[in-house]
Parts: C-alpha cells; sequence; structure tokens
C-alpha cells in the first residue's frame, strides 16, 4: 500500500511540474519513479514468496510434524499398556481399555471394537492403497495420510501403516496366547526382537514413524531458511539503498523547479 501511495504522489508531483513549468519530463524524478516502481515490485515478489513459503513450512509441514511427534508418543503408551496388561493381571482389563483408546488415536476407525478393528482397519488400508485419496480412518495417521505435501512422504507414511497393521496383529496374537493360559508364550513373543514378534515390529513402526516425521521436518526447515534467506539483511540493505536513492532523485528533481518559482 506504501509503494502503490508512493508511485502516486510521484505521479502527481510529475504533473504538476510539467504543468507548471512546463517541462515535459522531469528526468530525475522519472527515475525515482522507476526505483519506486522496482522496489514495489521487488517487495511484492518477495511477500509472494514469504508467504508461500509460510503455507510450506505451516500446513503443509508443521501439521504433519506435530501429528506424527504426537503419533509418535501415543504409539509408546500403548506400547506400554500392551506389557502392563500381561504383567499386571488385576488390571488387566483397564489396560487393554487403554491401549484401544489408544489405538483410535493413532488410527481412529469409527464403531470398531478391539476384536473387529483390525479387520476394519484393513478395509479401510487395501481401499486407500488403492486409491491414495480415500482415507477412510482418522486419528493422527488419518490427519498426516490426508497431508501428504512432499517427495517421499506418500511412500514413508505408507510404511507406517503397514507397520502399525503388523504391530496391532502381534498384539491379539499377544491377547490369545495369555487367554489360552499360556502366559510364558505371551510375554515372550511380547518382547522379542525376532523378526515378527511384536517388540521387533514396533521397532519397526518407531522407525517408520521417525522417517515420514524426517520428510516433513526437513521441509519445514527449508522453507524456514529459504524466507530468512529473502528477508535478510542484505535485501533490508539494498530495500534501504533504493528508498534514499530514490529520495534524493526527488530532492534533486524538486529544487532547481522550486528555485525557478522563487
Amino acid at each position: 500500500m506504501t509503494g502503490v501511495l508512493a508511485l502516486v504522489a510521484l505521479g502527481f508531483l510529475q504533473r504538476v511540474l510539467a504543468v507548471r513549468f512546463r517541462r515535459l519530463v522531469n528526468v530525475p524524478l522519472a527515475v525515482a519513479t522507476l526505483l519506486a516502481l522496482a522496489g514495489l515490485v521487488t517487495a511484492l515478489s518477495l511477500a509472494s514468496r514469504a508467504e508461500h513459503q509460510l503455507v510450506v513450512a505451516k500446513s503443509n509441514a508443521y501439521d504433519s510434524v506435530i501429528a506424527l511427534g504426537r503419533a509418535r508418543a501415543v504409539a509408546y503408551d500403548l506400547n506400554a499398556d500392551e506389557s502392563r496388561y500381561l504383567t499386571d493381571p488385576a488390571r488387566a482389563a483397564a489396560y487393554e481399555q487403554s491401549f484401544f483408546d489408544k489405538t483410535q488415536s493413532f488410527a481412529r476407525v469409527d464403531g470398531a471394537t478391539l476384536g473387529s478393528y483390525n479387520s476394519e482397519l484393513a478395509a479401510l488400508a487395501d481401499r486407500h492403497r488403492a486409491d491414495h485419496a480415500a482415507v477412510g480412518f482418522g486419528g493422527f495417521l488419518g490427519d498426516e495420510l490426508r497431508n501428504i505435501t512432499f517427495a517421499g512422504e506418500q511412500e514413508a507414511a505408507e510404511r507406517v501403516l503397514a507397520a502399525f497393521q503388523a504391530y496391532q496383529r502381534d498384539d491379539r496374537t499377544i491377547r490369545e496366547l495369555n487367554a489360552q493360559g499360556r502366559l510364558k508364550d505371551a510375554v515372550t513373543f511380547n518382547t522379542g526382537l525376532a523378526a515378527g514378534q511384536s517388540n521387533a515390529d514396533f521397532g519397526l513402526l518407531a522407525t517408520a514413524l521417525d522417517d515420514v516425521q524426517a520428510v516433513n521436518q526437513h521441509a519445514m526447515d527449508r522453507a524456514v531458511a529459504a524466507t530468512d534467506a529473502d528477508l535478510d539483511a542484505t535485501a533490508a540493505a539494498l530495500g534501504g539503498a533504493l528508498l534514499v536513492a530514490a529520495i534524493a532523485l526527488v530532492v534533486l528533481g524538486v529544487r532547481p523547479r522550486m528555485r525557478e518559482f522563487a
């Protein structure tokens, strides 16, 4: 707005001097007007780029970083609830409910129960894999899959979904073993680090979460760095120099005419 007002004022001044002093073009004022126009165009360009980078940093990257950070925290909490379910039989039902509540926070399937969750999530996941725009589940993972923006992000997020499904299947195996009175086998499977055991699959889930979060964190850092580069001290100094030059040219163009008037 200030730049537009400056251009209007310079145009008005040119007109006044042309009419009053019969000078078709005041060269210093014409150059000052061109400098003001160049400054306005540059400022608008920088503002537009900064706005774009803000969208990238906030809506595209930061929102995903927050959702994934919360998903990671919830994942570790529900993994702890799973272990407590085995080690504290007196409160097993409470830990089972807590596990399921956090499961729903991670990837919400409306209307599902612990018994039906895996099959219902599998159906929604298969539909999503056929069409990435179809995300029929909610929670932090659903939020992330609806906000895919950057190269490599889709593939990383798909690994999170696959790892989460594998971990949930492991959990049901643990509960089945425990229900059969095979507590030792359930604990062994729960804490096992061999491929296909629960802790191993949870490690894959944690790694997949870290990978997709790293994609978004890198994009956010780049957007912030690009904005800082556009609006650094050099840009401010050049803008100041342009302003000083324009003011000096206005003085240079007006002062001789004022002397004529006097």
